[in-house]
């Protein structure tokens, strides 16, 4: 069985003509030359001599720390996978009047064997490491450690020493390097991709001294020199068979064609690419686009699930610490997903496509992942019926094609939002005017768009809308508004509703706001007053306050709706419409849920008023403040009315309203009736309970909880028992701590009354006398009658008395 469970493709013509492309370079080079050595200067140690003496290196080795390496996603020190020593760049200076033309020699070569553009290569100091006999670091790949990092330069320095040979190793090849030099005035220098896999081997005798580079291509560079060879008559060749691929309607919809060398998905580029990638690069670009197909670069990631073995040995839990995850294999097969994603652009841009799945039969070379390494690799015990399993997953940065006809379906079976991203790099390209295309292909977008989904913190709705907004096509706007926004609004559109509206002409968006306002008002009050308001501050207001007909429309649906709910058992009702879970008289298991349908915060009651206020809305107002005074659920009367009438009461002229002064009215007495005195503290131990449940332990649980001097009660009981006390003690809210004495048989569950109901109602007192000098401040204007003098009299003494105490 293959590492993988995956199926190629099996176009023999076009696998061909992609793997007789390939370009001037290999995948490593390495080389001598005697020049002048550098001046190095090492802090603690002073400036080498070369060859470097054996007291030297043993004075770098007491400045520098051992070496790690990268297991998985953590970095860790074993010398049994790697036994050497490093020294950071801050710590070393490399300097000399001669090194900076030897380095640039070395640098030449370097990228001339690896097929690099010479002048477009930095090169980044990135540490010196000692090996002493018997150092060496097992197989690895170097991670990108820089941007456009693609690859890494050795230079060994002159010191005596035997062994410690670079073996680099790429699809199937090795090159095995001398790295060892004795003669004061000779490097040695090897040059590699980061993403091949290479080791050092032990050093025999005496030491190695290595400074270690980073090869990083230049932000904007080419990825092929001046001169490099022309693919014409390739990409004519690859046209050619992309387009017979195109018409046959029985192929695979896109191909997959996996890339020689490993890239990182910030680090994939057209530009970045290496070796015999670019060369392929060179003929696909114009092959594709004269056989109008997409071409981009992509990350293909491969997760794969399944039983853990060693060998041909099933992983038992009892064993499974015995072996390292990183040597086991997968058995049985579980699931696995295939999957692109880390879109980038010829052009360099980067479509946001999202995940797209590898079908099966879509991927290029055929056996391209065959005994590939996992990046990362997970065991996970035996759980329930599920046995020792392993997971493990790759990235490989592969080319992606498909007919540019099919992009629309295959962008949008793949999830929504990459298709939306499509359209608008179409229409960015477009220009100021949407061509017909365009406009077909959001038309077509429309039509396929998934109705029922609303998904938070996905903004594709919002992308969508500014497309259209953009595109200007009214009925197309209107049927999106129609057919998505209203059965999945969730507010998150908010942002772009007001702009797609005003495209869409006054009379759909008074249609639409008035459709939005009936059938989503209930669960989204807060989020509809917002847009309502939003569009209202858009809108050119003359000095009169006039707003236009959509808005004044809306504020009046949404005034008689909640004018509508004169109660609670009214509100109870509406909340029901849409969930028929519980009888409507069963209200006590309504009104948490109501929480999440028409619970009003203090910024909706502050839109809805200035809304009514600027329309010259004024009875409609007074009726919708009556139905907040008579359904309590609406809108806190102790927090979020009183924040809101502190907004409102800079509304120009909306402080002397009757909806002003019976909302400012209801906050009071409410907060009155609660706070006028200072809470007292308890004089018993009585816990006020309504314990659901009727079984013999909850009978002892009341009993205690009645009792007015008892403060501790035992309960020795079995663990599922004590499990239940917990949740019921907990659900109820009791003030009750509750731990578990493990002595005896059964343990004993000994529960203690405190007092942090009490402190809660404190901590309430104080709020609530806040809130009183706060709403002192913003007594009605223009009332002059004696129960609001009354009201006013009784905040000063509420506040006088939290004063005194």
């Amino acid at each position: 069985m293959g590492a993988f469970d995956i199926e190629y493709y099996a176009d023999d013509a076009f696998q061909k003509l992609l793997l007789s492309i390939n370009r001037p370079g290999d995948f490593c080079v390495h080389g001598r030359l005697f020049a002048p050595m550098p001046r190095l200067d090492v802090e603690g140690v002073g400036m080498l001599a070369f060859p470097v003496p054996e007291a030297q290196i043993l004075d770098l080795i007491d400045v520098a720390e051992r070496a790690p390496y990268g297991k998985g996603p953590d970095t860790v020190v074993d010398t049994s996978v790697r036994d050497c020593w490093q020294i950071g760049p801050e710590r070393i200076s490399l300097a000399g009047g001669a090194w900076p033309d030897t380095f640039a020699e070395v640098l030449d070569q370097a990228a001339l064997g690896l097929g690099c553009p010479v002048d477009q290569i930095d090169a980044q100091f990135y540490k010196l490491l000692v090996y002493g006999r018997g150092g060496f670091f097992s197989t690895h790949r170097d991670t990108e450690k820089a941007p456009g990092m693609i690859a890494t330069l050795t230079i060994s320095l002159p010191v005596a020493g035997k062994g410690g040979d670079l073996v680099i190793r790429h699809r199937g090849r090795e090159v095995v390097t001398d790295m060892n030099i004795d003669e004061a005035s000779e490097l040695a220098f090897a040059a590699f991709y980061a993403d091949c896999p290479h080791e050092v081997r032990p050093v025999v005798s005496g030491h190695r001294l290595v400074l270690i580079f980073n090869l990083c291509l230049r932000v904007g560079a080419e990825a092929l020199p001046e001169g490099a060879p022309d693919y014409g008559k390739e990409a004519d060749a690859i046209a050619n068979r992309l387009a017979a691929w195109s018409d046959d309607e029985g192929a695979v919809d896109k191909i997959v064609w996996l890339l020689d060398h490993a890239y990182s998905e910030s680090g994939l580029s057209f530009d970045s690419l290496k070796s015999a990638d670019a060369s392929r690069a060179r003929a696909l670009v114009p092959a594709a686009d004269r056989a109008d197909c997409e071409l981009y670069a992509a990350i293909l990631n491969v997760q794969e699930h399944g039983d853990a073995m060693y060998g041909a040995e099933y992983i038992d839990s009892w064993n499974a610490r015995d072996y390292d995850e990183y040597d086991m294999e997968i058995g049985e097969l579980y699931d696995s997903e295939h999957t692109l994603d880390g879109w980038v652009s010829p052009d360099g841009s980067r479509p946001q496509f999202g995940e797209v799945k590898l079908m099966p039969g879509e991927l290029l070379p055929a056996g391209a992942l065959d005994d590939e390494v996992p990046d990362e690799q997970f065991l996970h015990e035996a759980t329930g019926n599920e046995g020792v399993s392993l997971e493990r997953s790759w990235r490989r940065a592969a080319f992606v094609l498909w007919p540019r006809s099919r992009t629309l379906d295959i962008l949008a079976e793949a999830g929504i939002s990459g298709a939306v991203a499509w359209v608008a790099a179409k229409l960015d390209r477009a220009g100021e005017r949407a061509d017909d295309e365009v406009r077909r292909l959001a038309s077509e977008l429309v039509e396929r768009w998934p109705v029922g989904q609303q998904d938070f913190g996905d903004r594709r709705r919002n992308r969508m809308l500014a497309v259209l907004s953009s595109i200007g096509d009214r009925d197309v706007l209107s049927q999106f508004l129609q057919k998505v926004i209203l059965s999945d609004y969730n507010g998150e559109e908010n942002d772009e509703l007001p702009a797609a509206l005003e495209c869409a002409g006054p009379e759909s968006a008074t249609s639409f706001l008035r459709a939005l306002i009936d059938s989503r008002m209930v669960e989204w009050p807060v989020d509809v007053l917002a847009l309502v308001r939003r569009i209202a501050d858009a809108q050119v207001v003359s000095e009169s306050h006039a707003c236009s007909e959509p808005v004044r429309e809306a504020a009046k649906c949404i005034l008689r709706k909640i004018s509508a709910l004169p109660d609670e058992k009214d509100l109870g009702r509406e909340i029901l419409d849409s969930d028929q879970a519980t009888p409507w008289w069963e209200f006590e298991e309504i009104a948490p849920r109501a929480r999440r349908y028409w619970q009003l915060s203090d910024a909706a009651i502050r839109d809805l008023f200035v809304l009514a206020s600027r329309l010259g809305l004024g009875r409609k107002a007074d009726a919708a403040a009556a139905a907040i005074v008579a359904a309590p659920l609406l809108a806190s009367p102790d927090r979020v009315i009183p924040a809101a009438l502190k907004e409102l009461s800079d509304e120009t002229g909306f402080a002397g309203t009757t909806a002003f002064s019976a909302l400012w009215r209801h906050a009071v007495r409410f907060l009155l009736d609660r706070s006028a005195a200072v809470p007292k503290e308890p004089e018993h131990w009585t816990i006020d309970c309504d314990i659901d449940c009727n079984c013999d332990l909850c009978a002892d649980l009341r009993a205690f909880c009645r009792d007015p001097d008892a403060t501790v009660g035992r309960f020795p009981i079995r663990t599922e028992l004590r499990r239940h006390l917990h949740r019921i003690i907990d659900r109820h809210g009791l003030d009750i701590d509750h731990v578990t004495e493990r002595r005896g048989s059964p343990y004993t569950l000994v529960c203690t009354k405190n007092r942090d109901g009490f402190k809660r109602r404190l901590a309430e007192y104080d709020e609530d006398i806040e809130w009183m000098r706060q709403l002192i401040d913003i007594a009605p204007s223009g009332f002059s009658n004696e129960s609001h003098a009354k009201d006013i009299s009784r905040l000063r003494k509420a506040v006088a008395t939290s004063e005194r105490t």
